[in-house]
């Protein structure tokens, strides 16, 4: 922190009196000690901000978990849509040859 002997005889030495340079030491550390962090305010800044980063990192796989078995859920309700709609476009395929091989064959008939 602060040499107090120091710091006060150092204001004497520059002409301030006894009086003056205590007063100077109390305001001076009453600022230090009110808007300073310490070693230890800053230890413990650090541990909250760690514990928090592991709520958040939890929270986030917890997020991501969850978006992810959502995709695969939409993922597996498209491909039964997609599945159907093929199966739609095979059955009017079909359809559609076996009236081409008819038309095919009456034509062939009478010509």
């Amino acid at each position: 922190m602060i040499d107090a002997m120091r710091y006060t005889k150092d204001l004497v030495n520059s002409g301030f009196t006894k009086d003056q340079a205590d007063t100077s030491l109390k305001v001076f550390e009453e600022i230090m000690n009110n808007n300073f962090a310490t070693k230890k305010d800053i230890q413990l800044s650090e541990l909250a901000l760690r514990s928090d980063m592991k709520e958040m990192e939890s929270s986030i796989r917890s997020d991501m978990k969850e978006m992810e078995s959502s995709i695969r859920s939409d993922m597996k309700d498209m491909e039964y849509r997609l599945d159907s709609k093929i199966d739609k476009v095979v059955v009017r395929l079909s359809t559609v040859l076996v009236v081409v091989i008819g038309v095919a064959a009456t034509l062939q008939k009478v010509l």
